[in-house]
């Protein structure tokens, strides 16, 4: 195709169209939460896998476990819970049962 100057041009680099995509926030079911309870709860670390990066909550009153991960401890980056640390959260509901959320040493 001859282009407006009499040079031979590319009819597909005349004809350029964009097709904008559209950005959907992916989010993996396993890890959405839904707000149970924004009050803050104490309880005791039961336990904490250092190498798994989780572990569970005795919650105080009422003793049921309370599933955390690390991503939830509040504090330095890479801070993880020892057995009998007391602390507070907020309690969410997860996928397998209660989930603590914003968790911090006391």
């Amino acid at each position: 195709m001859e282009g407006t100057n009499g040079n031979m041009t590319d009819a597909a680099a005349e004809t350029t169209q964009t097709n904008p995509v559209e950005e959907t926030a992916l989010t993996n079911p396993v890890e959405v939460t839904t707000q149970a309870n924004t009050a803050a709860v104490t309880g005791r670390v039961k336990s904490f896998d250092r190498g798994r990066r989780f572990g569970f909550i005795a919650q105080e009153g009422s003793g049921k476990d309370v599933f955390v991960h690390q991503e939830a401890i509040l504090g330095e980056e890479g801070q993880y819970l020892i057995p009998g640390d007391r602390v507070s959260f907020e309690l969410t509901e997860g996928p397998k049962g209660p989930r603590a959320a914003s968790v911090r040493k006391l």
